[in-house]
């Protein structure tokens, strides 16, 4: 799913697992999965539809949306036929729901203007809090 995540915009390449791993800024979100601290949840109809993790990242080599070390970074892909269906929302809602579970404070994210999920991190509460490269950083308090 983070192929989906890392090519969300429909009017751009795709991008196959192998392309996403080959970038050390993307495959950290997912290398040496599951590490201590790691969280996820995953959509399925007749086979994975959409995930939604969290990861700590070190300071030294952060993800796009770092805020500080001890803030998990989400990162959530469905697929594009998937897209518009409400999967999103219940992967967020049931993420959230384990991040409150595991007494997490607070969650980051890094999402595009143009991205349609920004209503859904604003309808969730997230707040931006930055921007790096264009894109804005989004904190969530729980």
């Amino acid at each position: 799913m983070l192929a989906a995540a890392a090519y969300w915009h429909p009017n751009s390449p795709s991008g196959s697992v192998e392309d996403v791993l080959a970038k050390p800024e993307l495959a950290r979100y997912v290398t040496g999965w599951p590490r201590a601290g790691d969280l996820g949840v995953i959509a399925e109809n007749e086979g994975p539809v959409g995930a939604a993790w969290l990861r700590f990242l070190p300071k030294s080599t952060p993800g796009y949306g770092f805020v500080d070390t001890v803030t998990p970074e989400l990162t959530i892909g469905v697929l594009h036929r998937w897209r518009g269906h409400g999967v999103g929302t219940r992967l967020l809602e049931m993420l959230i729901d384990a991040a409150r579970e595991k007494h997490l404070t607070a969650v980051s994210l890094s999402v595009e203007p143009d991205n349609y999920a920004l209503r859904l991190y604003e309808r969730f509460g997230f707040e931006p809090v930055g921007t790096v490269g264009g894109a804005i950083t989004m904190l969530l308090q729980l």
